[in-house]
C-alpha cells in the first residue's frame, strides 16, 4: 500500500510540474527562453549562443532537472534602423520525476523602432514537444500505467511574445500552452486526460546608473496558469566594469538565491546561481544549483575589449 501511495503522490507531483514552465533564476541571461520577442535586442553582438542547466532539490530522488540551448542571429540593417529581424533555434528538456518534456523551437522576432528611445518587438517560438514517461519506476500491472503511452509527439507547439524596451527598461509578455491542451498526440496519450492550462509570463526590469563603474538592474517576473496562484520573483543585479556581476533573488516565500556572473575574453559569459529553500523542503533538500554559459550581450559586450581607462568613462549598454 505504501508503494501505491508513493506512486500516486509521485505521479500527481510530476503531472503538476509538467503543467508549469521551466524556471531559471538567471532569467535575464536566458531571456529568450521566457519570451521569443526578447531575442535580437542588441546591435553590439548580432549572434547569441547560451546554454545551461539547473538541478533542483539536490539529493532528492527524482528531483527536477532542466537543460537548454538558445542560438539566435540578428540581421542588422545596413542603412535604416527603423526595423530589424532575428531568427534562431531554442531547445530544452524539462525532467520532473518520471516525466520528461523535450522541446525544439524555431524562433523569430521582429523589432520596430517606435521613437528615438523606444523599441517594440514581437516574436514567436514554433515547434514540436515530446512527452515521455519512464515506466520503469511504476507498477506496470496498474491499468492506468499499462494503457499510458511511453512517448507522445505533440504538434504544433506555439509560443507568442511581445517586448517593449530601450536601454534602461524592458517589459515582457508571452503565452504558453495555447495550442496543446493535453499530453497526447502522435503515439497516444500519457496518463489521464488532464488539462494543460494556458500559462502567461510577465517580466519587467529597469537599469539604474549610479556611476561609471556600477550599473544596478532591478527586474522581476510573474508567471502561472489561468487556474493557479502565480509565481513571483524579484532579482537585483549589479554589473561592474562590464566584466563582473553579482546579485540576489527572492522567489515567493520559497527561495532566496545568490548569483554571480563574469565575462571571459570579450564575449563569453559564465553565470552561476545557488537557490536555498526556505520552505518545508529545507529540511530534506534545500539546495538548487544552476549554471549558464554563452556568447551573450548581457554585459553590453562590444566588438573590442574595453581598456581600464575606457571603463571609467564608458556607460555599459546592457542590451535590454
Amino acid at each position: 500500500m505504501k508503494y501505491l501511495i508513493y506512486s500516486l503522490y509521485l505521479v500527481a507531483c510530476c503531472f503538476s510540474k509538467a503543467q508549469q514552465l521551466p524556471h531559471y533564476t538567471q532569467f535575464l541571461f536566458n531571456k529568450g527562453g521566457y519570451n521569443p520577442a526578447a531575442n535580437g535586442n542588441s546591435f553590439n553582438q548580432p549572434y547569441e549562443v547560451v546554454f545551461g542547466g539547473r538541478t533542483q532539490w539536490i539529493g532528492m530522488r527524482n528531483n527536477p532537472n532542466t537543460i537548454f540551448i538558445n542560438f539566435n542571429y540578428t540581421f542588422i540593417p545596413k542603412r535604416s534602423y527603423k526595423n530589424w529581424h532575428n531568427a534562431g533555434i531554442y531547445i530544452d528538456q524539462d525532467q520532473a520525476g518520471l516525466f520528461i518534456q523535450n522541446t525544439v523551437y524555431a524562433s523569430y522576432a521582429f523589432h520596430l523602432l517606435l521613437g528615438k528611445k523606444l523599441v517594440m518587438s514581437a516574436g514567436v517560438h514554433a515547434g514540436v514537444k515530446q512527452f515521455l514517461l519512464s515506466k520503469g519506476g511504476l507498477d506496470r500491472n496498474d491499468p492506468a500505467i499499462a494503457k499510458s503511452a511511453g512517448s507522445v509527439i505533440a504538434i504544433p507547439d506555439i509560443v507568442p511574445g511581445l517586448r517593449l524596451y530601450n536601454k534602461k527598461f524592458f517589459f515582457d509578455f508571452s503565452l504558453w500552452h495555447i495550442t496543446k491542451f493535453r499530453q497526447r498526440g502522435i503515439g497516444g496519450q500519457i496518463g489521464a486526460p488532464s488539462v494543460l492550462w494556458p500559462h502567461y509570463y510577465l517580466g519587467a526590469g529597469k537599469r539604474f546608473v549610479f556611476n561609471e563603474l556600477n550599473n544596478l538592474v532591478v527586474a522581476g517576473n510573474l508567471y502561472g496558469s489561468i487556474k493557479s496562484i502565480p509565481s513571483v520573483e524579484v532579482n537585483v543585479m549589479n554589473y561592474v566594469f562590464q566584466r563582473f556581476a553579482y546579485g540576489l533573488s527572492v522567489r515567493n516565500i520559497d527561495f532566496v538565491c545568490g548569483i554571480i556572473q563574469f565575462r571571459l575574453l570579450n564575449t563569453m559569459v559564465i553565470g552561476l546561481a545557488y537557490d536555498l529553500s526556505i520552505n518545508r523542503l529545507s529540511r530534506a533538500a534545500p539546495h538548487t544549483a544552476e549554471i549558464m554559459i554563452g556568447l551573450s550581450p548581457i554585459f553590453g559586450n562590444t566588438k573590442k575589449p574595453i581598456s581600464y581607462s575606457e571603463r571609467l568613462v564608458h556607460c555599459p549598454d546592457l542590451g535590454f
